[in-house]
């Protein structure tokens, strides 16, 4: 994929002048009261206070997250419910599933003849997968598709979930019973409750933590994410989760984005700053991306979740470290999501009811 596109860091936050809006709102409320108590005369010393907590709710605290995200997370970890469950059973026309919403998907297996990659199989895969999407975008409205990477005891497995309306196309296998497995439930169980802890969810059987893949700016050829995931312990599934927008929503999103970073670019210069060669890729990209879906091709929200699982605390912090630096060695930035972690969960699960 990457041979193909220029990928990057998420431009799914508004930004303005290359700065999150909550920040620029918040530096600017603090500068506004702290000029507002040096000038004025008598003024309340309660000024100065709001402006430093505002000043560093703006800072990143740890993982791209600013001090006042940082505290939304912690306030509504703190608020809701402990308890979460999972639930599977068959629905009119496919798989229900239940988590923070309720899903109809149908899951197929691929069927692996060999080394994909050795006889061309892969690239035929990719190149099937890319015409199903562009189906979906043509066809409308948004619809969802999520792959799953799953090392189960004695294999890997390849889950694909889509529309219970859409067909796999060839190379695919109606496979409910990897369904069951990726949703992590028993053969005799309908569903199964999870306590979220700060950083790992914990259940009956076996102990969950989350990571998320925050960008691809950093990731060069030759450095393909499961191939390092392969070399690592424990047990880990990659899950891949496609939105795909329907064409005549996607044009107008790609046409606002090279807009916005335009005027971004103006401002700036205007300023008296220079173009950095982190904007001048970031412009790169979304032009790419103009021009793709001009063409006619699918324009396509992407999310990649890891999900680590051991019998162990210990064994399961082991397994995260071990995952986080092979991750960031081939250039991912993962996010460990702490105070995430039923959520992130939930939007993992197949057919992404946390969506």
């Amino acid at each position: 994929m990457s041979d193909h596109l220029i990928l990057g860091a998420s431009d799914a936050a508004p930004r303005w002048v290359g700065v999150r809006r909550h920040q620029v709102v918040a530096v600017l409320l603090a500068i506004g009261l702290v000029g507002d108590w040096t000038i004025r005369p008598r003024s309340s010393a309660l000024e100065v206070v709001l402006g430093t907590l505002l000043a560093g709710s703006a800072v990143c605290v740890r993982g791209g997250v600013t001090g006042a995200e940082f505290a939304a997370i912690v306030t509504r970890y703190r608020l809701r419910s402990r308890w979460s469950s999972v639930g599977l059973q068959r629905g009119a026309t496919g798989w229900e599933l239940r988590s923070d919403a309720t899903v109809e998907v149908a899951g197929f297996e691929l069927e692996h003849r060999g080394r994909l990659d050795l006889s061309g199989g892969d690239v035929a895969v990719m190149d099937r997968l890319g015409e199903l999407l562009v189906g979906l975008s043509l066809r409308g409205p948004t619809a969802h598709v999520s792959l799953h990477v799953a090392r189960l005891h004695d294999r890997s497995a390849t889950l694909m979930t889509l529309p219970t309306d859409t067909p796999p196309g060839e190379g695919w296998r109606d496979q409910p019973g990897l369904l069951r497995a990726v949703v992590g439930l028993d053969d005799d169980e309908v569903s199964r409750r999870y306590l979220e802890r700060w950083s790992y969810l914990r259940s009956r059987r076996d102990l969950l933590q989350v990571l998320r893949v925050r960008d691809f700016g950093s990731v060069s050829s030759g450095h393909a994410l499961l191939e390092h995931l392969q070399r690592t312990s424990g047990s880990i599934t990659v899950a891949l989760h496609v939105e795909v927008v329907e064409t005549s929503k996607a044009q107008g999103l790609a046409a606002r984005a090279v807009h916005r970073l335009g005027s971004d670019s103006a401002a700036t210069r205007a300023a008296g700053f220079r173009r950095t060669a982190q904007s001048a890729r970031a412009m790169d990209r979304v032009v790419q991306r103009e021009e793709l879906v001009a063409g006619g091709e699918a324009m396509l929200r992407l999310a990649l979740y890891m999900v680590v699982s051991a019998a162990s605390l210990d064994q399961l912090r082991v397994a995260t470290r071990e995952l986080t630096a092979r991750a960031e060695r081939s250039g991912h930035r993962v996010e460990l999501g702490h105070g995430r972690q039923a959520l992130w969960f939930s939007a993992a699960l197949p057919g992404g009811p946390g969506w």
